[in-house]
């Protein structure tokens, strides 16, 4: 590939075959466009230090479980789908995408740090069957006070990811600016009192969150409520739901 210096776009998108890629791949300076897609026996992948690239498409490598490290700063990568894959954790150097503003997975990462949604463009979080989730620690080990610090995500979706109610620790906070909350099918028993201060929050979905119980809050501008097959929910939170005005409520 040192022999192709001005390549735009390297595919090798369905190659049956493909099991590693040359690390000459991760250095063409000129580089905009990387599709690996569906290459299901790839299991390694070389550091990147691409600032060009605009589109990285690594979804459905069924044997890729390690994403690959992001070696400069790379600030044309605006939308990135990882769906389909075993990677076990996002490395550290995942937030030199800085102009990362949809990032979208669905994949049974271990470890995902909450971090990640502090990243500085990101407005858009999709993950599905993410099996860990914990809030960022400082080095006293408290939670980070996510009340002075927000995030800047404006859409959070979280379904099937085993939350629990440790997700509404004070690190929860950081989600204060969203629009939309999107938590189907998950553990947790209840939704916090504190998310009355979700002061931008119009739409909450829950549905099929079997163990929730209780409903604590109620953000001042929501307008929409979907809590689907809740069949834990408590008959106060229930008619406490019901007496609010909503342009669309669903509890079945």
């Amino acid at each position: 590939m040192f022999g192709l210096p001005n390549l735009e776009e390297v595919s090798f998108k369905k190659c049956e075959s493909l099991v590693a890629v040359h690390d000459s791949i991760g250095f063409m300076t000129k580089l905009k466009i990387l599709n690996a897609e569906g290459c299901r026996k790839l299991m390694s992948f070389p550091p990147l230090n691409l600032p060009t690239l605009e589109s990285l498409k690594l979804s459905y490598c069924s044997n890729l479980k390690k994403f690959p490290e992001i070696l400069g700063k790379m600030g044309n990568v605006k939308v990135l789908r990882l769906d389909d894959l075993p990677i076990i954790e996002l490395p550290v150097s995942f937030q030199n995408l800085i102009r990362l503003t949809h990032l979208s997975m669905s994949c049974e990462i271990v470890h995902l740090p909450s971090n990640i949604i502090m990243m500085r463009e990101l407005l858009v979080f999709e993950v599905i069957n993410c099996k860990e989730w914990r809030w960022v620690k400082s080095e006293e080990g408290e939670d980070n006070i996510g009340s002075m610090v927000s995030s800047k995500v404006d859409w959070f979706f979280a379904s099937s990811c085993n939350f629990g109610d440790h997700l509404f620790s004070a690190g929860f906070m950081q989600l204060a600016q969203v629009h939309i909350l999107y938590l189907r099918e998950n553990n947790f028993k209840f939704l916090p009192e504190c998310i009355k201060e979700f002061h931008n929050l119009e739409s909450i979905d829950v549905s099929h969150c079997k163990h929730l119980q209780e409903i604590r809050g109620i953000p001042p501008k929501l307008k929409h409520f979907t809590a689907v097959n809740c069949i834990s929910l408590s008959s106060s939170s229930s008619s406490m739901l019901l007496n609010k005005v909503f342009s669309c409520f669903l509890l079945f």
